[in-house]
């Protein structure tokens, strides 16, 4: 049995240099003699020659224009809606607080309310502030993986 220069896993992280042309001389030698005595390795090697022949051969399809305009729009509006829903969110949450400040104290710092409604009513608005959270977090997470959000409705 013919002892082989190389062997084949060593053969295999040669072989995209070889077909790189980043090879030394002896490394190329070696592998080159390690692909005449080897089958399996020459086939392979082949393989990848096909495969880098065939990915060279490959062109890009050259969209119409229109295609691009209507990307371009796409992107603006996007743009456009976001910075709104920014600014718009950022003016809620200054009134909330501020809703949420006067609330707290006219209604909880009032000695006149019942201790028990004061109770009652903060359950109520730290649930509806859970909830809404929850649902607001679930609405995004969903949307990032929503295989159905680009069919126009």
């Amino acid at each position: 049995m013919n002892k082989l220069s190389m062997d084949c896993k060593q053969a295999e992280v040669l072989m995209t240099g070889l077909l790189d042309n980043e090879l030394d001389d002896k490394q190329r030698r070696d592998l080159q003699k390690h692909l005449a005595e080897c089958p399996a390795c020459s086939a392979k090697y082949e393989t990848y020659k096909n495969l880098k022949k065939d990915m060279a051969d490959m062109k890009f399809k050259k969209l119409p224009e229109v295609y691009w305009d209507e990307y371009w729009q796409n992107v603006y509006n996007r743009i456009e809606r976001g910075i709104g829903w920014i600014f718009f969110s950022i003016g809620a949450i200054v009134l909330l607080i501020f809703a949420g400040y006067e609330i707290f104290r006219e209604f909880f710092m009032n000695p006149a309310e019942p201790f028990g409604v004061k109770i009652g009513a903060g359950f109520l608005g730290v649930g509806l502030i859970v909830l809404f959270v929850s649902v607001l977090r679930e609405k995004l997470m969903v949307r990032k993986v929503d295989k159905y959000r680009s069919i126009q409705r």
